[in-house]
């Protein structure tokens, strides 16, 4: 394929000349002064940092909860932010509504209006940019302890983090994946790319200036059934771009997908495996944060009350068997729409009791079977990696951006148009996930007889085909508090 795109470090004086273009995009974007916002970053406490909330829950061995959330007026998200500071949350989402995702500014600063005189709310998030970076800087200064980061879309990526990071905000999403395959229709993968990079070198440039701005990576986030390989072998991608550009804080995320062994050695293999390409590559001072477990978005939430408490309390429980960082949990009224900041804390005080207990104990979780998923995951993550850099010469842009191409990454259900969706993933007898169609995977042929042989293990085992109906059933068997589905 032909792209001027490479992993190098952008000029500093040629992405100071990207940035006007960008902040010219909605007034607010004139409140940015880079220098000003350095300053401002230089007086946060610790306590609104968070790679040093991180570091600081590693060395005292807890797991914390990274929640979803944003509403519309400021007035209400600095009263659900002051909520989950309440409930113990140290690390608080910014979500952005759908307007602002699109680049709709007028639309909503109308609708900002009607909601102050109806009092209706009236956006599906906060409008980060309609705010601006004095309004926002109220949000960061309303609790004591809590360290901010928004959730964001590919159009409005560039404008946003720019207002986020100059108002207080320390961490962001920074993955060219996760936007593109899993929202994006036409947004080709190349577009992503540059998008993140202009985000990773506005890092960097913070970060040559003393202040640690944090990336939670997620890479590659799947919208059908698949072992998640495809997706933590992109997560080190990730880092690996945000390093480049001089970022020096990484956070790996591993998404959960229902069986316990397999979750479990997804969380120890994707930061050993991160740390080892980091170095290998020369980005040696680069710290990783720490890792952060959450639930897949692929499973329909529990229809019942009792399974919408166990779903997040399942999460909280792997993520504190993987003694992960912190971890991401749904709340449960999320089927419903927006949460209520009642069910935020409801929802956080059932997994922080699990968290509490479980990491107090502070046993060694060994088993046989995490020890076998951990090396299956390290294979086809390490062929993954290996593809990446060879068809890219070494350069993980180029490499990734071809691999796609190609099909060497891929993923099933996709909505963007640039996947070819040749893949597809099943469940074992188990509930573990494998390969049930490999596409153009490159995966080795040992890792490849593994799949096939657990995949007919379960067709011996219920005297059926593995077939679609068979995929739309373990689709749904989570929710349903199965490990794998049943026919109807």
């Amino acid at each position: 394929m032909e792209t001027t795109l490479r992993n190098k470090k952008l000029d500093e004086k040629e992405f100071l000349k990207m940035r006007g273009p960008v902040l010219d995009l909605w007034p607010t974007g004139r409140e940015v002064d880079l220098d000003e916002a350095v300053e401002y970053q230089k007086k946060l406490p610790d306590s609104k940092n968070w790679h040093k909330i991180a570091r600081k829950l590693n060395a005292e061995s807890r797991t914390a909860i990274f929640p979803r959330a944003g509403t519309g007026l400021l007035e209400a998200q600095i009263s659900l932010s002051r909520k989950l500071e309440e409930s113990g949350v140290p690390f608080i989402p910014v979500t952005s509504d759908s307007y602002t995702r699109q680049l709709e500014f007028e639309k909503v600063d109308g609708i900002l209006d009607e909601m102050r005189k109806t009092g209706r709310n009236l956006l599906n998030g906060f409008p980060l940019i309609n705010y601006g970076v004095k309004q926002t800087r109220k949000l960061i200064e309303s609790v004591s302890v809590g360290a901010f980061n928004p959730r964001l879309s590919l159009k409005s990526y560039k404008l946003a983090t720019e207002i986020s990071f100059a108002a207080g905000m320390t961490a962001v999403a920074a993955c060219p994946f996760i936007s593109w395959a899993a929202y994006e229709k036409d947004a080709t993968l190349e577009e992503s790319m540059a998008t993140n990079q202009y985000v990773h070198r506005l890092i960097g440039y913070y970060a040559d200036r003393g202040i640690v701005i944090s990336t939670d990576n997620h890479g590659w986030i799947l919208t059908g059934m698949q072992p998640m390989t495809v997706n933590l072998a992109t997560t080190i991608a990730d880092a690996i771009m945000v390093a480049e550009q001089g970022g020096k804080s990484i956070t790996s995320v591993v998404h959960l997908m229902g069986n316990m062994a397999q979750d479990l050695a997804w969380i120890r293999v994707t930061p050993r495996l991160m740390r080892e390409y980091l170095d290998k590559l020369g980005y040696k001072d680069v710290e990783i944060a720490g890792v952060f477990a959450q639930h897949t978005p692929l499973f329909p939430m529990p229809q019942s009350m009792g399974g919408a408490f166990a779903f997040p309390n399942y999460t909280a429980t792997v993520a504190a068997l993987g003694k992960t960082e912190a971890v991401s949990v749904r709340t449960i009224d999320e089927a419903l729409g927006v949460p209520t900041e009642e069910s935020h804390a409801l929802s956080y005080e059932s997994t922080n009791w699990l968290l509490n207990v479980i990491r107090g104990q502070e046993f060694e979780l060994q088993s046989k079977n995490i020890d076998d998923e951990a090396a299956i995951a390290e294979a086809e993550i390490r062929a993954f990696m290996s593809k990446i850099l060879e068809v890219g010469d070494g350069d993980v842009i180029l490499g990734c951006l071809k691999c796609v191409e190609e099909g060497f990454l891929d993923s099933s259900f996709s909505p963007n148009k640039q996947v070819r969706d040749q893949v597809i993933g099943i469940k074992d007898s188990r509930g573990a996930i494998r390969w049930k169609e490999f596409g153009n995977l490159p995966l080795p042929d040992e890792v490849k007889k593994f799949h096939r042989e657990k995949v007919a293990e379960r067709e011996k085992k219920e005297g059926r085909e593995m077939d679609y109906d068979a995929i739309v059933q373990d689709f749904w068997a989570f929710s349903k508090g199965q490990l794998t589905g049943k026919p109807e």
